[in-house]
Parts: C-alpha cells; structure tokens; sequence
C-alpha cells in the first residue's frame, strides 16, 4: 500500500468538517441570516465536483488520515459566516468619507447662546420675589417666557447676517414703566399719502389685517392725522365730523398682548393721589391712552389689576377684562356672583386686568341698545369715550366731544351706532364726560369738556415693546 494520502482524502475530511461547522452554527443561531443560510448549498455544490475523482481508501489511509488535516485547516479552513457576511459587505473609499469638523459655525452659535441665557438665569432669576404691585406667581410663570423671548432675540442677533429671524419683543406685566418711545417715529400730517405710506411700511406687524382708517376719510376742519409706528406698535389717529360731533378716532395695532396695558395714578390701587391722564401717560411712557373706568370715583364694580382681584362689587354692571394675549371679553349682569367665581374666571381666561363701567356697546358683531343702566347717564347727551377690538390685537379707541363749531355730545346708544359704524365688533364705554381724554405722544388728542384735563386714577395705554437702547440704535 503506499503511504501517500491522495487529494480526495483530504477533500473529504475538509468537506466532513466544513458540515459539521455549518451544523454547529446553525444549531447555535435562532435566526441564521440569508447569507449564512446560502453559504452552505454553496459548499455542498462545491463538494461533487471534487467526488468525481476519488481513490479507494485503504486502511492505512484510514488510520493515517487525521494527522495533516489541522496543517491543511490553518490554510484552508472555511471562514465562518459572520466573518464573511462582514468583509462582503461594500466599504466605500476611504477618501469619500467626509471629515466632519470639530466645531462649525452652528455649533459655536448654540455655545455662545447657552452661556448667554445661563448669564441672563443667573442675572434675571430671583424665585420668590416680585415688586410691590406684581404678584410672585406671576413672576415665576412669567420666566419661561422671558427665556424664549431672549434666545429667540439672542439667535436674531447672532445669525443676522445669516438668516432672518423675527425678534419678539414683550413688557413684563408687573413692570410700572413701558418702554421709551421713539420721538422720531411720531407724525403728524394733512396728507393722506403719508400716512399710507406708514401703513405699507408696517405690512409685516398688520399680518394682512385691513384698518378702519382709508384715505378716503374726510377729516374734521382743521384737524391733522398723527402716527407713531415701530416694528412692534402702529398708531393712527384722526377726527371726523359726524352728525356735527367731533369724534376722535385711534387705531392701534400691536405686536404682542403685553403692550395693551393699565395704569393706576401713583402706581398704587386705591391711593388717594389723583392725577391728570397726561401725567399717567408720560409716566408710564404710553405712545396713546385713554381714560380708564374712574374706579376711584365710586365703589362698585369688579377691578382686577396685575392678575389680582381688589374690588367686588358688581351692582348690575357689564365689565370688561382684558387677557394676556390682549383679547377683550365681557362679562354680564349675574354671571360673576362671587369672588371665588371671579378668581377662578381670572385664571382660567388669563386676565392681566379688568375696568368696570360700561355698558356693552357692540359684541360679537351685534349692537347692543341700552336703555337704562346704573352709572354713564346712558340717556343724556354727553361726551363719551370707548374701546373696541378690531381683530387680533388690533382695537379702536373713539370720544365723541365738543370742539369749535362741533357741539353736538351723544347718549349712549348713539355712542354705540358710530363704533358699530366703524366695522368694530367688539366695544365697550368707557367713563365719560369731562373724564372721556386721548392722549397721544403725552398730549390730550381729543378736547376734553371746557377744554380742561380731569384728574383721575386709571387709565388704559398701548406702549412700545422695543427696549429704549434698541430704539436709540
């Protein structure tokens, strides 16, 4: 016999161990993969082409068979299936991988806006504190929102020759003073055209809303239509002569709830010291106002200031509450009964602050007759001041007084037919009489009766939200 193993021989003992590894596998995996469940009819298709030439065995083969086949394993020895599923995988070229930097520009972007905001928690948040006016829950609910106002406004600044990013501006609701306005973006003119130019320029802050004020109205004699108007607040203000009244007009649009604001005459309810409504304005840096309800002037009625309930007294009067997103809603005869009913209306509507006086001249597009009502002297011919909202931030302030050859003062019904008349769908009375003022730019707009101020203690005012560096810059 020769002593020499043939190639079938070892052909056979590679292909005896290459089954018994597959079996070992397979039975060793749950779930083998469809690579790995192909490798083995690829083997066994492999395996007759090599029996096509096998030798008989002899005995001494037998026996001397097992002593080369770990030589022949090392060399030969199938791979297993993971390892070939791996290196079967495509690798793309090294060279086309990009090399993605360390730090880009939008990173360093969000570094530097996350050490500003940590500087303006460590500068701006104090827990449980607040001012004399405000209340503390407010302050602290009123933090996330700062923060968002200030990133937003931190990322506008540092992308600005990158992308647009519109700024948000807001006043903090306990804050006493708004704003400085912009000296430069008040006007006055007889030409219509300058003032539509105004309107086109503050396109982006109407957010498509139309105005009440066209070029088409025809003024009052010797009147002049004044304006002021920044990114966040546009004012227009006019007279008409209507049914021989003198009606001044206001129309306010803002950018933020914030901005619609009360004042209290020495910032404090219920303080003694009366003040002219021109003073309040100047104090509080309003770009126009109008007088309030004169809550100081008798006891009845519900007046919430700052979120905080401080009079409960409806005695049959509508009230009118303002919310934080700068919606007017109105309350009715009996629907407020107590004050815990009254919290609990606060706090579901969001309400900054209410004025109590009335009555409801137009709601939700209808106008309202009043023939009798506890406070105003509705049936008398008075002047007469209101407050209506137009849409979406947007109101109209009107007084009906007596001006040159003007003379004619209105009862309360007629009050309602010239706001209704103005396409308003929501307005409310306010106190009137020689209390019924507008001012703007810290000057009487309108003419109070005899030509004189009144001193009061509230008023309601719209403010500028751009802070006064920002303004000067």
């Amino acid at each position: 016999m020769s002593n020499r193993i043939s190639d079938a021989d070892i052909d056979a003992i590679l292909r005896e161990f290459s089954e018994q590894q597959e079996q070992e596998t397979r039975a060793a995996e749950s779930a083998p993969s469809r690579r790995r469940e192909s490798a083995a009819p690829a083997a066994q298709e492999r395996s007759p082409r090599r029996e096509s030439r096998p030798e008989p065995r002899t005995e001494r083969s037998k026996e001397r068979a097992p002593q080369p086949a770990p030589r022949r394993e090392a060399r030969q020895a199938p791979e297993r299936p993971k390892e070939r599923d791996a290196r079967s995988r495509p690798q793309p070229p090294r060279e086309a991988t990009p090399v993605r930097p360390a730090f880009s520009f939008g990173y360093l972007i969000l570094i530097v806006l996350s050490i500003l905001a940590l500087v303006w928690a460590l500068v701006n948040v104090h827990p449980g504190t607040g001012t004399n006016t405000g209340s503390t829950t407010e302050n602290r609910l009123d933090l996330v929102g700062k923060l968002d106002v200030f990133m937003n406004n931190s990322a506008s600044d540092a992308l600005e020759n990158v992308a647009y990013i519109k700024k948000i501006y807001t006043i903090p609701e306990s804050d006493l003073v708004a704003p400085k306005p912009d000296q430069s973006k008040f006007g006055s003119t007889t030409d219509p055209a300058v003032v539509q130019a105004v309107v086109d320029s503050a396109a982006e802050l109407l957010e498509g809303q139309e105005l009440i004020w066209n070029p088409d109205i025809v003024l009052m004699e010797g009147s002049e239509i004044e304006y002021y108007c920044d990114e966040t607040i546009l004012v227009i203000a006019w007279k008409e002569a209507i049914n021989n009244s003198a009606c001044s007009f206001v129309e306010v649009k803002i950018a933020h709830g914030s901005q619609l604001r009360r004042a209290l005459s020495d910032n404090t309810y219920g303080s003694s010291v009366y003040m002219y409504p021109t003073q309040m304005a100047q104090n509080a840096n309003a770009v126009v106002a109008i007088n309030g309800d004169f809550y100081g002037h008798r006891s009845c009625g519900i007046t919430i200031y700052q979120r905080q309930l401080y009079r409960f007294n409806p005695r049959s009067l509508e009230s009118c509450f303002f919310t934080a997103s700068g919606d007017m809603i109105f309350t009715h005869v009996g629907e407020l009964n107590t004050e815990d009913e009254v919290k609990k209306f606060v706090q579901d509507n969001d309400i900054v602050f209410s004025v109590s006086f009335g009555p409801i001249l137009v709601e939700n597009g209808e106008k309202k007759t009043t023939n009798t009502y506890l406070v105003g002297e509705v049936d008398i011919h008075y002047s007469r001041a209101a407050i209506g909202q137009v849409d979406k931030l947007h109101y109209l302030l009107m007084s009906i007084n007596e001006e040159g050859v003007y003379k004619n003062r209105v009862t309360i019904n007629q009050a309602a037919d010239l706001i209704y008349a103005k396409g308003v769908p929501n307005a409310y009375a306010l106190d009137g009489g020689q209390t019924a003022t507008i001012v703007m730019n810290g000057e009487t707009f309108n003419r109070p009766d005899w030509g004189n101020e009144r001193i009061m203690t509230d008023i309601i005012y719209f403010a500028t939200a751009i802070p006064g560096e920002e303004a000067s810059s």
